[in-house]
């Protein structure tokens, strides 16, 4: 049965700490220093290899026995096309990715795999490598990328029985890049038990990254939503809590204890109160109030107003990096204190549900009477009326937050641009008396409603744009029907989205 032997996450070994907390199973060693952690939104945090750069790992006990696999994942970029890249070398043997035939290829100890129909082996782009001792004395390479299992069998497989004591992580020319991360050591591990092992287990690490700290027991929690135990989208955001869980250690705070969390590609977005102003974030800064906490012992806890969560990739779970400084952790003998230059650093992931609404629009639009502003010499100011129908079969209770936007490329047909102006109105469709609406501006150019209104299945509102004049007709801009969008947001029950229509310029045959 497989069982976790060694796992180092190779971020943290240019950590003092952490060395020297594994010096009874590993020493390791760290020629010309050129390399720095980063982070990556997939896979979180990983050790950045530049140039020269060499990490060597020393076990006290020898590795290469049956049954031994050796995992770990990496991401290289190499600029000397005619070299070979070193991702890692257990004992002589060195794993890198070469030229052959002028295509990428993976060498093992001189054997080699080229690019394929069955294999690709490609730059910036994270992969998982097993190499396993089996009891024939073979070794065999394995690899994954993040979507499957290359082969379900080895890439690699050579016969050398030789036990070895030391990795080398490293070690290439200038400009070459190699990113590694969680280096695992693995025993007693079956040949039926690679397969599941590799593509199920090792597989779903590459974007499921559970933490990289040396306290195994510290972890922390994030909650928007009491109903789910999960990150919840939803079209009126709640608040969002932070919580560091201590597990079996003792927090003692400072009065500027903080952290950050970090997740990429814009997650998060928050509105600044003091500018008006809705911005999104990787960095996200958390502070503590500690009125009325008497104890050093309970968990830290905040509460962070005014923030969504935005999810621009739309995907199933993110990876947050929380960075927590200004506090010491105490178990027994240990006692550690984090500053903001050395955090404590746990990576998390977070799945994600969206609870917004259906996937479809509730709206049908249409312009109402005259669809054609004139582009010729005399062109006076005209006015589009924008008929805004609920085709659902059920009244929509439209809040203060739900609002219609203008959106489009081709504004620049117009001589005054409808976004940057405050001429439109929202109104009721047969009366055509006005609908109270919040003013737009230029940090918030969606028309919302002043109050809570109800629009009734099979009913209509009015989106009335007036003031619009069309540039006489030129090459740049002939006659013709111009695609725009109107945009909808925070609509209970659905998610946001938008409707096409079109204006057309010429001459005009029909006015209301």
């Amino acid at each position: 049965m497989a069982k976790l032997l060694y796992y180092f996450p190779l971020d943290n070994l240019v950590n003092n700490d952490i060395v020297n907390n594994y010096k009874n199973q590993v020493q390791s060693g760290l020629q010309n220093n050129a390399l720095n952690v980063d982070f990556d939104e997939y896979k979180g945090s990983y050790l950045n290899f530049k140039d020269k750069t060499q990490l060597e790992l020393t076990f006290k006990k020898s590795i290469g026995k049956e049954g031994t696999l050796i995992n770990f994942f990496f991401n290289y970029h190499k600029k000397n096309s005619s070299e070979a890249l070193n991702l890692i070398t257990i004992g002589d043997k060195i794993l890198s990715v070469i030229k052959s035939n002028n295509r990428n290829a993976v060498s093992f100890k001189s054997n080699v795999r080229i690019n394929d129909e069955d294999f690709r082996i490609r730059e910036n782009h994270w992969f998982n490598a097993s190499v396993y001792y089996n009891s024939s004395g073979n070794i065999e390479l394995y690899l994954t990328d993040d979507n499957f299992l290359v082969l379900k069998k080895a890439l690699i497989s050579f016969n050398d029985a030789a036990e070895d004591q030391n990795i080398i992580v490293g070690g290439n020319k200038d400009g070459d890049r190699l990113r590694i991360a969680d280096l695992s050591v693995y025993n007693d591990v079956s040949k039926d038990e690679i397969e599941n092992l590799v593509n199920t287990s090792i597989g779903k690490h590459l974007t499921l990254l559970s933490k990289s700290t040396l306290i195994d027991t510290v972890s922390f929690a994030l909650s928007n939503n009491s109903a789910f135990d999960k990150l919840v989208i939803e079209n009126d955001p709640k608040p969002l809590s932070f919580e560091l869980l201590p597990g079996e250690m003792t927090i003692e705070r400072q009065d500027n204890s903080a952290a950050k969390l970090k997740v990429k590609k814009g997650f998060f977005q928050y509105s600044a109160v003091q500018t008006n102003k809705t911005e999104e974030s990787d960095d996200l800064h958390i502070s503590f109030s500690f009125k009325n906490q008497n104890t050093e012992n309970i968990n830290l806890t905040a509460v962070l107003n005014d923030l969504s969560i935005v999810n621009r990739l739309d995907q199933e779970r993110i990876l947050v990096q929380l960075e927590m400084y200004n506090i010491t952790l105490t178990k027994d003998e240990f006692s550690k204190t984090y500053t903001k230059s050395q955090p404590l650093i746990i990576d998390k992931v977070f799945e994600i549900m969206d609870i917004r609404g259906e996937n479809e629009s509730p709206f049908e639009v249409f312009i109402l009477g005259n669809d054609t502003l004139y582009n010729g010499t005399a062109n006076e100011a005209q006015t589009i009326r924008l008929a805004i129908s609920n085709t659902t079969e059920l009244d929509l209770k439209l809040s203060e937050n739900s609002g219609f936007r203008i959106t489009g490329n081709f504004f620049t047909i117009l001589e005054n641009d409808a976004k940057q102006t405050n001429n439109t109105k929202l109104l009721e469709h047969q009366s055509f008396t006005t609908i109270p609406a919040k003013p737009k501006s230029t940090d918030n150019d969606f028309l919302c409603f002043q109050k809570e209104y109800l629009l009734k299945k099979g009913t209509s509102i009015i989106m009335e744009i007036s003031g619009l004049k069309a540039k006489q007709s030129a090459p740049a801009n002939p006659s013709g029907a111009y695609p725009f969008y109107l945009e909808y947001k925070n609509i209970p029950g659905y998610r946001n989205g938008k409707m096409k229509f079109h204006i057309k310029t010429g001459k005009i045959f029909y006015s209301l």
